[in-house]
C-alpha cells in the first residue's frame, strides 16, 4: 500500500512496518494496527458494524410498516413504533462503539494541530483517558439501572425494559474497551497512530 501523499515514513516506522507486515491506515474505514494484530478484535469490530447496520435497517423497516399499516390499511400496529424506538437506541450505542474503534468520531483539532505530532498524541491520550473514566462509570451505573428495571415491561411489546437499558451498558462498555486499547496504542506504538484529520480531509476532496 502506498504511503500518505506528501508524508514519507520515518526509517523507524518503515522498518517496523516491514518487519511486522502491518501498515498505517490510510483511510478511516481501514483496519488499524490493533485489528491487524488480533483476529478476535477484528471480528469484534466487524460484529459491531454488522449489528449497527442491522439495527438501522430494522428501524427503517419498522417505521415503514407503521406508516403502511396506518395510512394504507388504517389499522396501525401497536408494537412497531415501540420496537423502532428500541432498535434506534441499540443502533446509537452499538454504532458509537464502532466509531470509537475506528477513530472516526468528530474531533476538533484547533489546539492539537499546533502542537505537532507528539503533542497531539499526548493530548489524544489525555482525551482517551477521560473517555475511559467516563464510559466506565456510565457502563457500571447503567448495569445497575438495567438490573433494577428487569421487573418493568414495555407497554406494547411486554419486552423487559432491562433489554432496552442494556443498550447503554453495551455501548459504553464498547467505548471503554476501545478507548483503553487506543491508549495502549498511543503509548506503545505512537508511530502507528492514524492521522485522523488527514484522513477526513482526504475523503472530503
Amino acid at each position: 500500500m502506498s504511503e500518505r501523499a506528501g508524508a514519507d515514513p520515518t526509517p523507524q516506522q518503515h522498518e517496523h512496518n516491514l518487519a511486522s507486515g502491518l501498515h498505517v491506515p490510510q483511510e478511516p474505514d481501514e483496519p488499524d494496527y490493533l485489528e491487524q494484530r488480533s483476529r478476535v478484535y477484528r471480528w469484534l469490530v466487524v460484529a459491531e458494524r454488522a449489528a449497527s447496520c442491522t439495527f438501522l435497517v430494522a428501524t427503517l423497516g419498522l417505521i415503514m410498516v407503521q406508516v403502511v399499516s396506518r395510512y394504507v390499511f388504517n389499522t396501525p400496529f401497536t408494537w412497531t413504533e415501540e420496537l423502532a424506538r428500541f432498535a434506534l437506541l441499540w443502533f446509537a450505542f452499538v454504532s458509537a462503539g464502532f466509531v470509537m474503534a475506528r477513530r472516526i468520531h468528530i474531533a476538533v483539532d484547533l489546539v492539537a494541530s499546533k502542537l505537532g505530532r507528539r503533542g497531539a498524541i499526548v493530548m489524544d491520550t489525555f482525551a482517551l483517558v477521560t473517555v475511559v473514566a467516563t464510559s466506565g462509570v456510565m457502563a457500571w451505573a447503567g448495569a445497575g439501572f438495567a438490573a433494577g428495571a428487569g421487573r418493568l415491561a414495555a407497554p406494547a411489546t411486554s419486552m423487559p425494559m432491562s433489554v432496552v437499558y442494556a443498550s447503554a451498558v453495551v455501548g459504553f462498555g464498547l467505548i471503554c474497551l476501545h478507548a483503553v486499547l487506543h491508549v495502549y496504542l498511543n503509548i506503545r506504538h505512537p508511530e502507528l497512530v492514524p492521522d485522523a484529520m488527514e484522513n477526513l480531509e482526504r475523503e472530503a476532496v
